[in-house]
């Protein structure tokens, strides 16, 4: 089938998940029909293992002022994602898939061409699995695609996950497992110009659920911000962040200046 990529412990796998993660976003956990949060081509190769989606608007990203400053320019430049205009990013609790879309007439380096235009890498169990999922032409996790379809069009980057689960996140993103354990639904996106605007949405089973979370996210922004005490500016924008909870749901918005946001990814993606 073609090249996998190293395995999740890679440092490849650690680099993609922080750009899933790191970046935070909102979703209402609600399915919508329309619009499509991915390519009907990428979609395609999403498999009924899927946990976690993340897509990644490329031409819409690297058309931001901010892009060139931020550390994940590097990643993207690197194949399979150096040539394409769109990519999804799938999580199955074990495996990442990288689905990407762009002007592809031969395979790039470490993927597999399953049509023209449309390349895969992973593990060879998820390729696999995205080849055959592709040739039915059907999403197998429409669930996960409609909930990011409400969030999709407004942001380079988004992602969704099921709960219940723990991503092999490491550094200061590990904290964040206890809270996507936590809840039913995570949504997280980014929309970036100029600078950040960084969003996450829980959605718990029950109010408590949401309340805990809700505690749990103020003690880690709190954390965090002690951590970057030799770096007041970014204490004082972490502190500044808002925190809601509204019955089963909970929001956090942080807005990021551009002069402080390649340093606070940097940071945090460590």
């Amino acid at each position: 089938m073609g090249h996998a990529l190293a395995c999740p412990k890679s440092a490849k796998f650690r680099a993609a998940a922080c750009l899933a993660l790191a970046f935070a976003a909102t979703l209402g956990c609600r399915p919508a029909a329309a619009p499509e949060a991915a390519d009907p081509a990428l979609a395609s190769c999403v498999p009924p293992s899927a946990a976690l989606l993340a897509g990644i608007d490329l031409d819409r990203l690297r058309a931001a002022p901010l892009y060139s400053k931020l550390p994940i320019a590097a990643l993207l430049g690197a194949q399979p994602l150096a040539g394409a205009d769109n990519a999804l990013l799938v999580w199955s609790g074990r495996d990442l898939l990288i689905v990407a879309r762009g002007a592809f007439r031969e395979a790039p380096a470490g993927a597999t061409l399953l049509e023209p235009g449309l390349a895969v890498s992973g593990s060879p169990d998820s390729i696999r699995a995205a080849a055959a999922q592709h040739r039915t032409g059907r999403t197998g996790a429409p669930d996960l695609l409609a909930h990011a379809a409400t969030i999709a069009p407004d942001n380079q980057i988004w992602a969704v996950e099921r709960g219940g689960i723990a991503l092999p996140l490491s550094g200061n993103l590990a904290n964040l497992n206890r809270i996507l354990r936590a809840a039913e639904w995570t949504a997280l996106t980014a929309r970036i110009d100029a600078g950040l605007e960084l969003r996450a949405t829980a959605a718990c089973a029950t109010s408590e659920g949401a309340r805990q979370i809700e505690e749990s996210v103020r003690g880690l922004i709190s954390l965090a911000a002690v951590s970057l005490a030799r770096q007041p500016d970014l204490a004082t924008l972490l502190r500044a962040a808002e925190v809601s909870r509204e019955n089963t749901t909970v929001r956090v918005s942080l807005p990021v200046p551009g002069a402080q946001a390649a340093r606070l990814i940097e940071i945090f993606s460590r």
